[in-house]
């Protein structure tokens, strides 16, 4: 028997870009699943909301909860006006939230988005909350979104997500390995800002830069890459250790665009490898796919053992809010949706709050 799922799914990044909203179609038959996603926009964040954001893991406990509140309605008003806008009558909001903490060694990962007023401003139930469950059970709380990868991409068995922060996955029948490798749109989008850009479109302005060894080495020498997975990384992690290699190098911006671009490419074929990976086809999703001269590099380092594709562009810009679609859908089923394997805790968990009015599950 076919079973079929409208669901919505909301994504908001650490590369403070906006929100993305995906319209699900999700297909249970034969015990395979298969998705169509049937309206989907990115719906930017103004600059004060940007500011605030970026700004967030440093407000009062009082700011932080009036902010949560606020992105919460934020999210929950856009899903109503994008509902309305294309007709859509889904059965829930499957929302990840935006991360301001995420140190799950003190058992802390947050993010922002209440909950509550999403549901209440877009009248419809609302799945949450997808890290914490997994953190208390000992794991990484992240990366989360292999496991949507190993049932909505089966004709995948390698995944490159290039958001703010870059993660990779490989998927064999039995298993799926995965973790998060380093920066990515967090510290190209850093750099672009100090050339008044809010990121350099397709990488033309590192393209023109030339590498520097010394940056690059004082990068990839950062503890973190010294770590076996899992492994998962926050902005915080960012602002204390990347972003001060950053501001305080004398290498030009763009000489510093195109380093961290070849620190990228370096650090995720180096994750590829740290995931026991044979010659693979990997696919690539996230804004990062979109940068053709990191797409270049990427292929570049590896050298033929792993080539990188992007399939189509909705599937690019909205895979992660498909996933929290899928995940906020094995929620509403009972089902599994955390893969102890990719996060190291003690066993899958079907993680997530539930908020407002569900209708039985089927």
């Amino acid at each position: 028997m076919e079973k079929e799922f409208l669901v919505i799914g909301l994504m908001s990044g650490t590369s403070l870009d906006g929100l993305d909203v995906a319209a699900c179609r999700f297909r249970l038959a034969q015990g395979k699943w298969s998705y169509v996603i049937e309206a989907a926009e990115s719906i930017g964040y103004d600059d004060e909301m940007q500011h605030k954001l970026k700004d967030s893991v440093t407000l009062s406990g009082l700011e932080l909860s009036l902010l949560d509140v606020e992105l919460g309605k934020f999210f929950g008003t856009s899903v109503e006006a994008f509902c309305r806008k294309h007709g859509l009558q889904p059965l829930f909001i499957g929302s990840h939230g935006h991360t301001v903490f995420h140190q799950p060694e003190k058992l802390l990962t947050l993010q922002i988005g209440n909950p509550e007023a999403i549901s209440h401003f877009s009248q419809l139930p609302v799945v949450a909350n997808f890290r914490l469950q997994d953190v208390l059970n000992g794991g990484q709380g992240a990366p989360l979104v292999p496991y949507g990868e190993h049932y909505l991409f089966p004709d995948y068995h390698a995944f490159l997500n290039l958001g703010g922060i870059a993660n990779v996955a490989l998927h064999s029948q039995n298993a799926m390995k995965g973790f998060d490798t380093c920066a990515c749109n967090m510290g190209l989008n850093h750099l672009a800002r100090k050339l008044g850009m809010s990121f350099d479109k397709n990488g033309e302005v590192a393209k023109t830069g030339s590498m520097s060894d010394s940056l690059f080495q004082s990068l990839n020498r950062l503890d973190y890459f010294q770590q076996k997975g899992p492994k998962s990384l926050g902005y915080e992690w960012f602002e204390k250790e990347v972003a001060p290699l950053l501001d305080n190098s004398s290498t030009p911006v763009k000489d510093a665009l195109c380093t961290f671009i070849h620190h990228i490419a370096f650090q995720v074929n180096k994750g590829m490898d740290g995931l026991g990976s044979s010659t693979e086809k990997v696919m690539v999703t996230g804004g990062g796919a979109l940068n053709g001269f990191l797409m270049e590099s990427l292929n570049i380092y590896g050298k033929g053992k792993f080539t990188y594709e992007a399939p189509d562009r909705k599937t690019v810009e909205f895979k992660e809010a498909l996933v929290f679609a899928f995940l906020g859908l094995q929620r509403f089923l009972g089902q599994p949706n955390v893969s102890s394997q990719v996060t190291g805790s003690r066993q899958d968990v079907s993680a997530g709050s539930l908020h407002g009015n569900f209708k039985v599950a089927i």
